[in-house]
């Protein structure tokens, strides 16, 4: 009896989880993705089923919910996917005398001491050297070297990186760069900031497009503090990018038609 019992509280929790399970994935997924066939003559709790059909039918349900949970989890992949190309999309209707290139990360070299990565796309995709490479949320470095199908890109947290940049709430222009005391903390440094200025931590920095390599409104990342040079006087910031630069995996290149 105490056995029966049990598979029979096993058989109502799995249909309590795919009830939920339902719930959640519905609202990713169209009705006609979720039809679930529940038999007719599925054992009624409160018949006479014997433990071994209780048994075998929530084996069942529990097959159905892992189907489910993978069906939500490539859902909520295509939805990222969706919007981080819907960001590009944008950049490209402001700016229609480029194109966007995407590629994914596919090597990152242990002596590179700015976080610097090879990526799948090269010249046979248009990509040249200084193209701008961003992700979905904004500036992350350029293009060093570019071969037929894979390129170098050499990210903002490296001092050979100079970004011409602007506070987008004081107004306030510097260049952003790397800082080989910095960059494990995942930092770069605005620098030539005039003394008179009203940067504050917090702030939105952005790309100024000044110079013409970068596009304008890019972003770049967030104030972390600012600085007064004791032995120049000198103000500089360190910016925090946009992103954990050591773990960006997919990326896209902007590249200006001919």
């Amino acid at each position: 009896m105490k056995k029966y019992i049990t598979k029979k509280f096993c058989l109502l929790l799995a249909v309590l989880v795919s009830i939920a399970a339902l719930s959640v994935i519905s609202y990713y997924l169209p009705l006609s993705d979720l039809i679930i066939n529940i038999p007719l003559d599925m054992p009624s709790l409160n018949g006479t089923a014997s433990a071994d059909e209780l048994w075998a039918e929530n084996k069942r349900l529990s097959a159905e919910n892992a189907e489910l949970r993978i069906k939500l989890a490539d859902s909520l992949d295509i939805k990222r996917e969706n919007e981080r190309l819907r960001k590009y999309f944008d950049i490209k209707e402001e700016n229609p005398s480029y194109k966007i290139v995407p590629a994914e990360v596919v090597r990152r070299d242990s002596a590179e001491d700015f976080y610097g990565f090879t990526i799948n796309a090269g010249t046979s995709s248009g990509i040249k050297v200084n193209d701008t490479v961003i992700t979905e949320n904004g500036l992350v470095g350029w293009i060093s070297r570019a071969d037929k199908s894979s390129s170098a890109v050499t990210t903002i947290l490296s001092p050979q990186t100079k970004v011409s940049v602007i506070d987008s709430e004081s107004g306030d222009c510097g260049i952003l760069c790397g800082s080989g005391s910095l960059c494990d903390k995942n930092l770069a440094v605005m620098q030539n900031i005039t003394a008179e200025n009203s940067i504050k931590s917090g702030d939105l920095i952005v790309t100024s497009g000044i110079g013409g390599v970068y596009l304008k409104n890019l972003v770049v990342g967030r104030v972390e503090n600012v600085s007064v040079s004791e032995y120049d006087s000198s103000v500089s910031a360190e910016i925090s990018p946009c992103q954990q630069i050591s773990d960006i995996t997919d990326i896209a290149v902007i590249i200006q038609n001919n």
